[in-house]
């Protein structure tokens, strides 16, 4: 299988899943809309909506995954970057020595047809 189409495989089982989890929490939200209290440390909010609790909670969780996913993303892109350099210089590296080679069998063959002559 090419390596686009598992990208795309995993797209769409990435989107499927986030699909599922929003209408899940759509339903929860919808069943919870009783007032509330947040108790955090020795801070208390005022009273709020269950529903607005639970969505709060659920876009920080998003926001806090977006971040750390973010720094791997450039710590991976970054890898990405040093490994293109490596390999462009061993390709060049490559090629000369395929150059030499050739070179080396080209001077072998003009020596050993002046030896016949």
């Amino acid at each position: 299988m090419k390596e686009a189409e598992k990208g795309g495989e995993y797209m769409r089982a990435y989107l499927f899943i986030a699909l599922i989890i929003a209408i899940l929490t759509g339903v929860f939200i919808f069943q919870n809309t009783a007032m509330v209290e947040v108790h955090f440390l020795n801070w208390v909010s005022p009273e709020i909506s269950l529903a607005l609790v639970i969505l709060l909670a659920l876009c920080s969780g998003a926001l806090l995954t977006f971040l750390l996913d973010s720094v791997r993303y450039f710590q991976i892109a970054s890898k990405i970057r040093e490994l293109t350099v490596s390999n462009k210089k061993l390709q060049t590296e490559n090629d000369r020595l395929k150059r030499q080679q050739k070179d080396e069998e080209n001077k072998k063959g003009d020596v050993m047809a002046d030896g016949r002559e």
